[in-house]
């Protein structure tokens, strides 16, 4: 099996699993406008949240049938980050643009789902953004040295 560092430069064994850019916000606000390239597209709805983590995730071709594990990793990535910060509320993003070898659209959309899902019976407060589509965003970033993470889970 193959070597690779994560995010934190710790040596594991396999390729790298699913990308997470998290950023703490005092606010968030995302409006609908068009749908994106995806054969997978969900109803867009405003979301207007404050204080929070936005999660941009990007499930990779390597979760595909991963899912628990991926899920696991990923709340546990998020909720450390979320136990440093005092923040109990999350955005979730479908980010294609993490710049993997990304899953299929469906299995995708189906993993951010079940994320989503852990991350509520963990307590939080979820916010999801659509996948396949494109939003108009406002918000403001915090700045301090655990404002923005990024980890390969």
């Amino acid at each position: 099996m193959n070597r690779c560092c994560d995010a934190m430069g710790v040596e594991r064994e396999g390729a790298p699993m699913a990308r997470l850019m998290m950023w703490h916000v005092d606010y968030f606000r995302a409006t609908p406008q068009e749908k994106g390239r995806s054969d997978v597209v969900q109803r867009g709805e405003v979301i207007d949240a404050k204080e929070s983590i936005l999660v941009f995730v990007s499930f990779e071709k390597q979760d595909e049938g991963r899912e628990e594990e991926v899920i696991e990793k990923s709340y546990g990535q998020i909720n450390g980050l979320s136990s440093q910060l005092g923040v109990k509320a999350v955005v979730l993003n479908p980010f294609a643009h993490l710049f993997g070898e990304l899953a299929k659209p469906d299995e995708a959309s189906r993993m951010l789902a079940a994320l989503g899902d852990r991350l509520e019976k963990g307590g939080f407060a979820v916010h999801r953004m659509a996948f396949g589509i494109f939003y108009t965003i406002e918000l403001k970033a915090k700045g301090h040295r655990l404002s923005r993470v990024s980890r390969m889970v």
